[in-house]
């Protein structure tokens, strides 16, 4: 009689195992699914944000346009914008009357405004986090470049990212007030001349 107890817990706790395997796997595969579909009808997004670089920290608001274009303003004294026209990022510092340029490319931003990177990974890969208020992707690029994606567990909204900088300060970025689909004209990504300014 012990020896057929035995035989039966070893059973219950092996089908119990897979059973829990199967739905975990089956749960990140609608997951993916529904963050994959929410993502793939976004087109534009408008929000507030939190940006912290080391112990700094700056506020703004920022319009995307997916793909590749972009505009932020921050609420600081240098008057700060960057601007992304799909192949060129803009620092802009109008109280500088100053314009710092770099290509889209070798810029984290290109992952996070070339919206079939973040498809691709979501679609490809498990989230490396998951709890009750986040999911989190991980990326690393050839050149090193690491950055983690967050999205909200339940509303699967994009709510930020995470990055280095050039000076290898971890970089992170807080989505706030999100309004999915608004109207938005490419025009409003032009960058000026800095005697425009």
């Amino acid at each position: 009689m012990l020896e057929k107890e035995k035989y039966f817990n070893l059973h219950l706790v092996t089908a119990s195992v897979f059973l829990f395997f199967f739905l975990t796997a089956n749960s990140y595969a609608n997951l993916q699914e529904k963050l994959f579909n929410k993502l793939k009808n976004t087109k534009t997004i408008s929000f507030d944000f939190i940006q912290k670089i080391a112990k700094n920290e700056e506020i703004g608001n920022c319009l995307i346009k997916y793909p590749l274009l972009m505009k932020c303003d921050y609420e600081d004294i240098k008057k700060k914008s960057i601007i992304s026209n799909g192949k060129t990022v803009a620092v802009i510092k109008k109280k500088y009357k100053k314009i710092y340029y770099y290509p889209l490319k070798s810029t984290p931003l290109y992952i996070i405004l070339k919206k079939d990177n973040i498809l691709n990974l979501i679609k490809n890969n498990k989230p490396t986090y998951v709890d009750s208020n986040l999911i989190e992707f991980e990326i690393i690029e050839k050149n090193s470049n690491k950055v983690k994606i967050f999205f909200d567990s339940n509303t699967l909204e994009l709510k930020g990212w995470q990055t280095q900088d050039a000076y290898s300060n971890n970089v992170s970025f807080k989505i706030i007030n999100l309004e999915i689909n608004p109207i938005i004209e490419d025009s409003f990504f032009k960058i000026p001349k800095e005697k425009d300014l």
